[in-house]
């Protein structure tokens, strides 16, 4: 037996027609992309005016979809031509337009009216051409024939009307006036602008009317070019970028010519990385040059449009980047000017209410008085310190003794207050000296008390366990008192800047410092104090500081219990440990109400 060993050429075919129109029918499964199919094909006739109306007959739902173009093309009759509309499926007749005719015009496979199959179970098309030849075609869902006949009546306004229904059941809460209207406002945005149609949905079921309007994107658009050139044509590109908190539902679309094809661009494959992926960018990128998929009407066929669209997308890329950049650092910006204000606000409340002699590196307006007003109130001092004469104040009563006071213990230590203060020249500072045992216990009494100065020149008048020193210069000066019960002698000192500009003085006095983020990622520091520049530096790659982001109060928290850190670090430099989480309590417990 001999084989054939000859090659065997052909032209493909289809096999079964009316399985082949039954496929292309059910490729179309969104009963709103097949409305957006009806409201096209009337922007294709060129009308002004399309009214979509949802109503209720018989007890069934209908869809009616009417405009006033330019209605389906004539046969030699003068009548609409619906016997090509039922016979060329695949062959659509605005293939045949050339020039300007084609201009604004998208439909291009003639297979739209097929997609009333995921609408309702039958359609009615009405349009008419010379003067009494209204006529009608009827379809039916699954079924081969169709019916054309003269119509009876006339249209609301000129064009074409076409019916569908009753609604299937699985559509009849889907095509609601306002969805249809949601719908067409998004998929129809720049279509609706360039062409100026009027598109109004009725719903009588509902008793609403809407004027769709095109839809108005969230956030600020992205400062980047609008046209990128291609071999192929240009890509208009319009982007906007919304706050943190409406992430999860942005997306950019891609459009062709005004209509969107692909809700989101990050389902091609060449762009399913970022910025394409950030869900708080959102806008649209539009190419006319690309083909759609004929079936859904809402894929990219992947061809040479496709592949000069993915060639362009790096230098789109990289101009997203650079805006997003550019609006988050404007963003952190003023996010870190309100900040600081709230930090700084609560912070100054709470050192008005700390010890003012404690206190005293950031020097608050507020802090200074309290100091002045404390100094000059209390009565110890000499003639020699140049303080005026304090007020008469109204008499207190006797507080009522405290049963079973604890009783101190031999000396321990003793402490001198305020620790770092700073004085202009002619000034002067009181100082407070307290004797303790080693529980902490106040020592009042039965010790011996001697001050001196052990460093610079300055005034000195003693009372006990208080002192005043006062100065005409400018410098240093250590003050040292040496407390003495029996065999045990304690000592402690302290520094006393006489300044004429504490504002010019590196460690501190400038009041409280801002802050800059730096981050260094790996390191384990959260927080430092840079005394030249008067600001608190801020690690923004430490863990703590990314997860304090995930919310506003959270993340304002987290800087004021670093700014407490700094502010008794620098005041409270040379304590210790227990001392210093001491006085952060102090501190954090005054502000976290304000923060």
């Amino acid at each position: 037996m001999k084989t054939n060993t000859q090659a065997i050429t052909g032209t493909l075919t289809i096999g079964d027609q009316w399985n082949a129109i039954t496929i292309i029918a059910h490729s179309q499964t969104h009963p709103l992309k097949a409305i957006c199919e009806l409201t096209e094909n009337a922007i294709d006739a060129g009308a002004t005016s399309v009214r979509i109306s949802r109503r209720r007959a018989q007890g069934s739902l209908f869809l009616e979809v009417e405009d006033d173009g330019r209605g389906v093309a004539p046969d030699a009759s003068g009548a609409a031509d619906f016997e090509r509309i039922a016979t060329h499926l695949c062959d659509s007749m605005k293939r045949q337009l050339h020039g300007t005719q084609r201009q604004g015009v998208h439909g291009e496979f003639g297979i739209g009216l097929l997609s009333f199959w995921s609408l309702g179970e039958e359609l009615r098309m009405t349009s008419g051409g010379g003067p009494g030849s209204l006529r009608e075609l009827h379809l039916v869902r699954g079924e081969r024939q169709y019916t054309i006949r003269p119509a009876r009546g006339r249209l609301a306004i000129r064009g074409t009307r076409v019916t569908v229904g009753p609604l299937l059941e699985g559509t009849k809460n889907l095509v609601t006036g306002e969805k249809i209207a949601r719908y067409l406002s998004a998929e129809l945005r720049d279509r609706i602008r360039r062409t100026g149609v009027t598109i109004d949905v009725v719903d009588a079921v509902a008793r609403r009317e809407i004027r769709v309007v095109p839809r108005e994107f969230d956030g600020e658009r992205l400062e980047i070019p609008r046209r990128y050139a291609t071999p192929l044509g240009d890509v208009n590109v319009e982007i906007y970028q919304r706050g943190d908190e409406a992430a999860g539902t942005g997306g950019i679309a891609v459009c062709k010519d005004g209509t969107r094809v692909l809700a989101d661009i990050a389902e091609l494959l060449p762009f399913q990385h970022a910025p394409w992926t950030d869900r708080r960018l959102e806008g649209l990128i539009d190419f006319e040059a690309l083909a759609l998929a004929p079936g859904t009407r809402s894929g990219i066929v992947p061809d040479a449009a496709l592949d000069a669209l993915a060639a362009i997308a790096p230098a789109i890329e990289a101009g997203i980047l650079a805006a997003v950049t550019s609006r988050e650092q404007a963003e952190a910006e003023r996010a870190s000017r309100q900040l600081l204000k709230q930090v700084h606000k609560a912070f100054a409340s709470a050192l008005a209410d700390l010890p003012a002699e404690d206190y005293l590196f950031f020097d608050l307006p507020k802090h200074e008085l309290a100091l002045q007003q404390r100094e000059g109130s209390s009565g110890a001092g000499s003639a020699s310190s140049g303080d005026q004469p304090s007020q008469p104040r109204a008499p207190v009563a006797e507080p009522a003794p405290l049963l079973f006071a604890p009783q101190p213990g031999p000396l321990a230590s003793v402490r001198i207050s305020p620790r770092h203060p700073r004085r202009p020249p002619g000034g002067s500072c009181l100082f407070t000296a307290v004797a303790s045992d080693a529980q902490g216990i106040a020592i009042p009494a039965g010790v011996t008390v001697a001050w001196q100065i052990i460093a610079g020149s300055a005034a000195i008048a003693t009372d006990g366990l208080s002192c005043r020193l006062a100065s005409s210069d400018v410098g240093l000066v250590t003050v040292e008192v040496r407390v003495r019960q029996g065999d045990v002698e304690v000592s402690d000192q302290v520094d006393l800047k006489f300044m004429i500009d504490s504002a010019g003085d590196s460690s501190g006095g400038r009041g409280l410092p801002s802050y800059r983020l730096e981050p260094e990622h790996g390191q384990p520091w959260r927080s430092r104090y840079d005394a030249a520049g008067n600001e608190i530096v801020i690690n923004s790659a430490h863990r703590d500081f990314l997860a304090s982001r995930s919310a506003a109060a959270r993340h304002r928290r987290y800087i004021g219990k670093l700014y407490a850190k700094e502010v008794v670090l620098t005041n409270f430099p040379h304590e210790s440990p227990a001392e210093v989480m001491e006085r952060l309590i102090e501190v954090t417990l005054r502000t976290e109400d304000s923060l």
